[in-house]
């Protein structure tokens, strides 16, 4: 007599399948979901009974990316990405690619060590063609950037792009850029209708909080951007302000006063394409970076350490604060550098300055904060930091 066959899959009770949901790494639970309608609702009822937010993945430059906690499991990258690509960060979802043939944005100085003997420096009179593409590997879909080629397609390896940030989960919507160059520090743009590059501002790190996009400068100034469309759908800046000053030392002068009044970007300022054809990145002055706001300090009894500072603009889990966490990176002489110390601030736009917040008051419980040069995030949660790594979030029910 033949042995009964075992039950199919697809007739587990949802009791059963959600207890093996719980077991399962991020990246298999995205697919089980993908099997059919029963599962999804099954895995959907399962994560809303437990709560939880998905838990962020870390990105390598190359494309793979491996996910935390005890469950952890490393993936390498799609093989259906351009070989050339490498991540130049992440916003939620969407992974932000180059394609290029610089070494400097493929591959990390160690890296080149080993090939070539020696740490190879990026050269201001050498180019290299770039093409930007956002893309998601949970949906595998892959939109081109047209407007930040037009831009930044042709530049040479001290170019550097250091953030691009979405302002919702739609590929189509405003897409903010900072770089390192002085001549765009701000690239705005929405795939296929257009741009908009504001030059000059010193601000490194940008957040989208509200109705508006914000920016800070290595000084501690918030400058607020207005946000607005043309006819055409193009994103253009209206204006612009600084809502947030830093304190002025005795005799020290302000070289940013005229941003204290509402700034109208349409005297004199280019916009939309031809700004996008007038600016040359290559021809302004790289400004210094997050990470590379350096200062030597006499620390007593120990020799003279070198200490970087670093800002990143946060938007509260909530939505409801702009916070500011400062960051202070020790590097002792001979010994690998370590996190010095690390505040966080609320900004008081109207009263116009920064409010430190420390203890209970720094983030409501079962709040974390996931920062990265590239991508920070405040999430709810239950329970790596590198100049190059960056956080991925799943969508939601993901996990």
């Amino acid at each position: 007599m033949a042995s009964p066959s075992p039950p199919a899959w697809a007739d587990l009770l949802p009791e059963v399948l959600g207890e093996i949901v719980a077991c399962l790494c991020d990246a298999d639970v995205a697919r089980l979901r993908a099997v059919c309608r029963a599962w999804h609702s099954a895995v959907a009822c399962k994560l809303q009974d437990q709560e939880q937010e998905a838990m962020p993945w870390i990105v390598i430059p190359n494309g793979s990316f491996c996910t935390i906690g005890d469950t952890g499991v490393f993936f390498n990258r799609n093989s259906r990405l351009p070989r050339n690509v490498t991540c130049l960060g992440a916003t939620d979802s969407w992974l932000a690619l180059d394609c290029t043939d610089d070494v400097f944005r493929r591959t990390n100085s160690f890296d080149a060590y080993i090939r070539d003997g020696k740490f190879p420096e990026p050269r201001s009179d050498v180019k290299h063609e770039h093409n930007y593409l956002l893309h998601n590997p949970f949906y595998e879909k892959t939109v081109s950037l047209p407007e930040l080629d037009s831009i930044a397609g042709h530049v040479n390896e001290t170019f550097e792009i250091r953030k691009v940030l979405m302002r919702s989960a739609s590929p189509n919507d405003l897409v903010a850029v900072t770089t390192n160059n002085d001549n765009c520090t701000i690239i705005l743009c929405r795939p296929g209708k257009g741009s908009w590059v504001l030059p000059y501002l010193g601000v490194f790190d940008v957040a989208f909080f509200k109705d508006k996009l914000y920016g800070i400068t290595r000084h501690e100034d918030l400058v607020a951007f207005d946000l607005a469309d043309d006819d055409d759908g193009s994103p253009i800046v209206p204006n612009f302000k600084r809502v947030i000053r830093h304190p002025l030392a005795d005799g020290e002068e302000d070289p940013w006063s005229w941003m204290d009044d509402d700034y109208d970007t349409d005297d004199g300022e280019e916009s939309g394409d031809e700004a996008a054809d007038s600016f040359n990145p290559d021809d302004g002055q790289l400004v210094p970076s997050d990470d590379e706001d350096g200062v030597d300090e006499e620390v007593p009894y120990e020799p003279k350490d070198y200490i970087t500072t670093s800002r990143l603009l946060v938007e509260s889990c909530g939505g409801q604060e702009l916070l500011m966490v400062r960051r202070q990176v020790q590097s002792p002489p001979f010994h690998p550098p370590y996190t010095r110390k690390v505040e966080l601030f609320k900004a008081d736009i109207d009263a116009g300055r920064w409010v430190s917040v420390t203890g209970r008051d720094a983030l409501p419980e079962g709040e974390a904060l996931f920062l990265s040069r590239s991508f920070s995030k405040s999430i709810r949660v239950k329970r790596a930091d590198g100049k190059w790594l960056t956080w991925l979030f799943p969508p939601k029910l993901v996990v």
